[in-house]
């Protein structure tokens, strides 16, 4: 039986102690972001983060500067982590099929892709809501991407205590019953 909430909710693979993260090392040439984030753990206590993602040389000129709560690069923020923008490859002249090879299949040049914009990070769960911002920032520290939409804080705490049956982000509860949703959130903070 696959786990409730797909992908969105599998656990990050990212160790622990993990401070600069690329997933194709020495493959191509790279730029240093860095991203600050919020993770909840198991418990339900919260820790702040701060990581250097290595995304592909030239992304930081294709990406334009954005205010907290506008996405940016940042395509989505899931439990595991963050995918940045994919599409933005293409214009900073990435080139899968160098490091893959000229024979490689179309699995084999997404896969690269991918493993170039998408980044498990250390913590437990992983969220962006309005008051626990995930915010990426290109390397001369300039904010191009950000997400306040990714998996609330109530998403998480809601994911463990109810042992992986809640699967939902309570983003459209926290917009639309600010009331109902703090006071969940409180409720499962003493839970826990």
């Amino acid at each position: 039986m696959a786990p409730r909430g797909g992908n969105a909710f599998r656990p990050s693979r990212a160790p622990a102690t993990a401070r600069v993260l690329n997933n194709l090392p020495g493959r191509y040439p790279v730029e240093n972001w860095h991203v600050c984030y919020w993770s909840v753990s198991e418990e339900g206590s919260l820790r702040e983060h701060a990581v250097v993602l290595q995304l592909p040389a030239g992304y930081a000129a294709v990406c334009e500067p954005v205010r907290v709560g506008q996405a940016g690069c940042v395509l989505r923020v899931r439990r595991w982590g963050v995918a940045c923008r994919i599409s933005l490859l293409e214009a900073v002249g990435f080139d899968p099929l160098a490091i893959a090879g000229p024979d490689a299949s179309d699995e084999a040049v997404t896969a690269i892709c991918f493993a170039a914009t998408q980044f498990d990070l250390p913590g437990d769960f992983v969220i962006a809501d309005p008051d626990y911002p995930l915010l990426l920032f290109d390397p001369t520290g300039v904010l191009k991407g950000s997400s306040v939409n990714g998996i609330s804080l109530l998403g998480a705490l809601a994911y463990f205590a109810s042992g992986g049956r809640v699967a939902a982000d309570f983003q459209r509860l926290r917009r639309e019953a600010p009331t109902l949703y703090r006071r969940a959130l409180a409720d499962l903070q003493a839970e826990l």
